[in-house]
């Protein structure tokens, strides 16, 4: 009997998986030869709105993606079925096993391989989080990581699947909201409809735990609120640190950027050495004010003034000399700053914040001293919570 066809072009081969409406399949594409991944939502009467529009923003945001780790969207359309009416997701087909494959067969990652799992998956993240608005995957777990290579000395191709639970991250509170992710690896923000990038850190975060103990984290026991880990993975103390930064309950107390993440990891930065407070030196004159929303901080110059300002939208560095604005101020998006970097060397220190392809500079010509520079940098890097890099 031949296998039947959806939309006169793709050959179904096997199903992949099945959950509540929604069914993923193996098909050929009679058109190119080549395997894609159909995801199919069946609409029925047991069907609820809150599917058709998961699987709808599914479509629209793949469409707007493009990364070499994340399935890219290649056709959607309407079809009808035996039940009532269908919508079809085709994507690429990423030939792996997943990590819940891998624990399931009784094994677990060692620490440098969970540390490359990670690096691997914070680099999507910091490529998720930079778009405008940022895209939160909202349901990071072992089953949605694929490896395609486990074997040899060769590289881990680790990719990151099932953008069904996806969210745009809005500055506006939703009042209307469904609570979507898997139990153990959502973080408790999410459990109220509030999804933000720290809670794909706190998700990725129990996935590698999960990953070096071979335990859900729901079975881990629990010191107050925090994963106890401990005795069960044999880990070094700055990743086991990193890992408990990284699942932190409270959002204050949590990483909450995938570049700060990823820097903090690969510097095997502790919360013990970032968090050493620098206080303001007593005769400086420089102004810093700060909240929740905005930092801002306002440095004399000769005849004016220098003022850098960070808020949710964006990052600012402007002069002025006599009360007018000199030249054009530097302005970039707060979802772009990727590193805070003290640099020491020479005559004149320098403090360094880099915005995408920009650097916005503080001190050398502005003449800050080097306990005014400690103490901004300390206050930049806790505000934006992104370790701090010396040089």
């Amino acid at each position: 009997m031949p296998n039947p066809v959806l939309g006169d072009r793709y050959e179904i081969q096997k199903q992949l998986g099945k959950n509540s409406g929604r069914r993923t399949l193996l098909a050929r594409d009679l058109q190119t030869q080549g395997f894609v991944v159909i995801k199919l939502l069946s609409f029925d009467n047991e069907t609820e709105w809150d599917d058709l529009k998961l699987f709808e923003r599914e479509a629209d945001t793949l469409k707007n993606l493009s990364h070499p780790a994340i399935p890219q969207y290649l056709n959607s359309f309407e079809l009808n079925l035996r039940n009532g009416k269908g919508f079809a997701l085709i994507q690429t087909y990423v030939h792996g096993k997943s990590l819940e494959t891998l624990l399931q067969g009784g094994k677990t990652l060692t620490e440098a391989q969970a540390k490359q799992v990670a690096k691997a998956l914070l680099e999507i993240l910091v490529y998720l989080h930079g778009q405008q608005p940022p895209v939160i995957h909202r349901d990071i777990k072992p089953k949605n990581i694929l490896l395609t290579d486990t074997s040899g000395d060769r590289p881990i191709q680790v990719y990151l699947v099932d953008f069904g639970s996806v969210r745009a991250a809005t500055p506006e509170e939703n009042t209307n909201f469904t609570v979507v992710g898997t139990y153990g690896y959502m973080p408790p923000e999410q459990f109220s409809g509030r999804a933000i990038a720290a809670s794909d850190l706190y998700s990725l975060g129990a996935t590698l735990i999960t990953l070096v103990t071979g335990t859900h984290p729901s079975s881990l026991p629990r010191r107050g609120s925090r994963i106890d880990f401990g005795q069960v993975a044999d880990l070094s103390p700055a990743f086991a640190d990193w890992l408990s930064w990284m699942t932190e309950s409270s959002l204050e107390r949590r990483l909450t950027s995938a570049q700060g993440a990823l820097q903090a990891l690969e510097q095997d930065q502790t919360r013990n050495a970032a968090a050493a407070v620098v206080a303001k030196p007593t005769d400086s004159k420089v102004a810093l004010s700060k909240d929740a929303n905005a930092l801002e901080i306002i440095m004399p110059a000769l005849l004016g003034q220098t003022r850098l300002r960070i808020d949710a939208q964006e990052i600012s560095l402007a002069q002025k000399r006599l009360g007018l604005s000199k030249g054009r101020p530097q302005v970039g998006r707060r979802q772009e700053i990727r590193s805070v970097t003290y640099t020491k060397s020479g005559d004149a220190p320098r403090l360094a914040i880099a915005v995408g392809s920009q650097q916005y500079e503080l001190g050398g010509p502005q003449s800050l001293t080097a306990a005014e520079l400690d103490w901004l940098a300390y206050e930049l890097s806790t505000w934006l919570k992104i370790p701090l890099t010396k040089s």
